[in-house]
């Protein structure tokens, strides 16, 4: 049986976000971010329910794992399996991700999140970060059509999943791609996701390991500074041209 229940989050406020520039590489979250995190983490009543944590590989969004779902991964079992199939959509330097093998130091060393979590590097599964996920070529093309493939591709996989209850860490951009959905998409503002918000949802009845797709079931965390422009992602939705529906 697939998931029964799927949170999807977008990740907390990135450099990226604050500074509203798409050139810097694979931004880390501000301090706001984290603070953003926390608060999710306080907030979250599922923690004891959550089997999987899923992350793009981007920087912010394993940052935001962790953050965010630090009484999960305190559970035995649960660990953060990144995919890049999450990642976000377009070749700004934002979003191109770190290569593996130094991904894999900075987490071995504790670069990316406070020690004080006690969420340790084996908390972290690398497995499906393959050689070139980070090209942004051939299945990591900026395109309409890929986007669409990869997303649809990440369905199938979730569905596939044994999990009853998974939380996906990804992109504003993608997670309309990803949902099908862009109610709340506005093309002057860029997503109609708000940074550590998080949603609810189930695969629908009709829904095949082939055919895989989602319907929402609630909003748990809306932020109350929805509709704050964010131009960068205006411009990686329109570069992709996924806001041609």
């Amino acid at each position: 049986m697939p998931p029964k229940t799927l949170y999807f989050v977008r990740h907390a406020q990135g450099e990226h976000n604050a500074q509203h520039d798409d050139s810097i590489p694979d931004a880390v979250l501000t301090s706001h971010g984290k603070s953003q995190c926390r608060e999710l983490d306080s907030s979250f009543a599922h923690h004891d329910s959550v089997a999987m944590v899923v992350a793009s590989p981007l920087r912010r969004a394993l940052q935001t794992a962790v953050y965010a779902f630090t009484h999960t991964l305190q559970k035995d079992g649960v660990k953060i399996i990144l995919q890049p199939l999450a990642q976000e959509m377009n070749a700004y330097a934002c979003d191109i991700g770190t290569d593996r093998d130094e991904l894999e130091r900075q987490v071995k060393a504790g670069d990316l999140w406070d020690t004080e979590l006690s969420v340790t590097s084996e908390k972290i599964d690398f497995t499906a970060v393959e050689d070139g996920w980070n090209s942004k070529e051939g299945k990591w093309a900026p395109d309409r059509a890929t986007v669409q493939k990869r997303a649809a591709k990440l369905r199938s996989w979730l569905f596939g999943r044994k999990e009853e209850v998974v939380v996906v860490v990804s992109h504003g951009g993608f997670l309309h791609a990803l949902t099908e959905d862009w109610t709340g998409f506005n093309a002057s503002l860029g997503t109609g996701w708000q940074n550590c918000e998080i949603r609810e949802f189930v695969f629908t009845d009709k829904s095949t390991q082939s055919s895989a797709h989602v319907v929402e079931k609630a909003t748990l965390a809306p932020k109350p500074d929805r509709g704050k422009k964010e131009p960068q992602v205006v411009k990686e939705v329109e570069d992709v041209g996924l806001n041609d529906k």
